[in-house]
């Protein structure tokens, strides 16, 4: 049969219009996708109508985030769930006593270890119960402690809650991340006369100086070739980071900052990476990260793009010199917000209540995060691989 030209002019209108209002809602859900950068929010899956439920899911937060009751999102019951706008309502306690009745258990599991906190793992009380490993320490710190016990976490997980890329992450969290703005505007942008007033290299606050990485060598390396002035513990300034009025003067003073991952592990960025973007610095980064697929373009410098520290420092001696090509390292806040830790996690416990009211769901039956998702050995670069990532042998 064939339809006359006015009707097929008006049914291609129909799918136009159609298929924008399906763009439209998705993208309400859906992290935004700029230059291959995922920002915003990690997306919360479609639920069909057949999946929502009126029994409200109740989550048991068996342990603390470092003694934060409320896993740093400074709320209980149901409030983070309309915060978020999530699909569905879910209930969150801290109250153990809640236990036979909890639909899902969360674990701060770098907390299981002997030597730790809370190390009192919970007894599935029915085989409907759903339980969360949730974890945002980099496998190298977090193994050890795991071998302090003959307890096994062999099958009892269903939930992976972590900062991983990964086919096995149900509940993908980063610990930080930008979104891109709706309008462009220079609220938080930097100025070329503050930037004139920068009279200092490179700071470095750092406590662990032990840490199982090269970076304390790296550092040796650039310092040989650029001032770089370390607080804390493994230098001899202070400036505690709860200080406002010193960090004021930090992110006045120094044009740049070392956000050194205190492990190489594959996606772990942590909070210094975004707090640094917030403030006026440009971060220097050193982690197995793919920080292109998660930064905006020219908001950061990467170790691993230079043979060599001394070639790094080279860099940093030619942006000092030319401060108009310094200042482009802060074009990007025109244009993106910073998000930290916190507000990613309340998101993920939005997709963590959409999971539980999915009723086709693939939950894991027989698995051992440890060895099978959390394995430094697979995540983790050696020693000797890391030096070569960061060309630390070369000169």
């Amino acid at each position: 049969m064939r339809i006359p030209p006015y009707n097929r002019k008006y049914l291609s209108l129909l799918l136009v219009c159609l298929l924008s209002t399906i763009i439209i809602a998705k993208l309400a859900l859906y992290p935004a996708i700029f230059n291959g950068i995922e920002l915003g929010y990690p997306k919360v899956d479609d639920v069909s109508e057949t999946m929502k439920t009126r029994d409200k899911k109740t989550i048991l937060l068996w342990n603390t985030f470092f003694g934060d009751p409320t896993f740093s999102i400074g709320m209980l019951g149901s409030a983070v769930f309309h915060q978020t706008r999530c699909l569905y309502t879910c209930h969150l306690t801290n109250n153990r006593s809640k236990l036979p009745e909890a639909d899902a258990i969360l674990v701060h599991t770098y907390n299981m270890a002997p030597s730790r906190q809370n190390s009192t793992m919970p007894h599935r009380i029915n085989t409907k119960q759903i339980f969360v490993f949730f974890i945002v320490e980099s496998p190298l710190r977090s193994y050890e402690g795991f071998f302090e016990t003959e307890f096994t976490f062999a099958d009892i997980f269903n939930l992976t809650f972590t900062y991983l890329r990964s086919p096995n992450t149900d509940i993908y969290t980063p610990l930080g991340g930008v979104e891109k703005k709706s309008v462009p505007d220079e609220a938080n942008f930097i100025g070329l006369d503050q930037v004139l007033k920068k009279s200092k290299m490179v700071a470095w606050f750092v406590s662990n100086c032990q840490a199982p990485s090269a970076r304390i060598e790296y550092v040796r390396r650039l310092a040989q070739h650029v001032d770089v002035d370390v607080y804390g513990k493994c230098g001899n300034l202070t400036c505690e980071m709860g200080n406002g009025s010193c960090l004021n003067q930090v992110k006045r003073t120094y044009m740049f900052y070392l956000a050194f991952e205190n492990s190489f592990c594959r996606d772990y960025a942590t909070e210094k990476v975004f707090r640094t973007l917030k403030m006026d610095m440009v971060p220097i980064l050193y982690g197995y990260v793919d920080f292109a697929r998660i930064l905006p373009p020219k908001s950061y410098i990467d170790v691993r793009d230079y043979e060599s520290p001394r070639k790094l420092a080279r860099h940093l001696h030619e942006l000092n010199k030319n401060r108009t090509k310094y200042k482009e390292y802060f074009d990007w806040k025109k244009y993106y917000n910073v998000l930290m830790e916190p507000d990613y996690r309340a998101f993920g416990f939005c997709r963590l209540c959409s999971i539980l009211n999915d009723k086709q769901y693939n939950y894991k039956k027989k698995f051992d995060p440890i060895n099978d998702y959390w394995n430094p050995k697979e995540l983790c670069l050696s020693d000797d691989e890391e030096k070569r990532a960061v060309h630390l042998n070369d000169v």
